[in-house]
């Protein structure tokens, strides 16, 4: 097994934080879609629902992720 430098460890968790944010958003859209074919959102709620997310909420979610793998709990 290799020992990975700091920045290794860093870019693989801004990959599963985006890998997450990803899924989360795609699962949302689905949810919005099926909502909107039920008449239970309109058109303004599925504009908000397909807004993207920002570099900042990827970034926050990432430090996240990176302070559960940094501390020794």
């Amino acid at each position: 097994m290799t020992q990975k430098n700091p920045f290794e460890i860093r870019t693989e968790i801004l990959q599963l934080a985006k890998n997450y944010m990803d899924n989360q958003y795609h699962m949302n859209i689905e949810l919005v879609n099926d909502m909107f074919e039920q008449g239970k959102l309109n058109t303004a709620d599925v504009q908000e629902a397909y807004e993207m997310y920002s570099i900042d909420e990827l970034m926050e979610k990432a430090k996240k992720m990176y302070a559960f793998v940094s501390t020794k709990d």
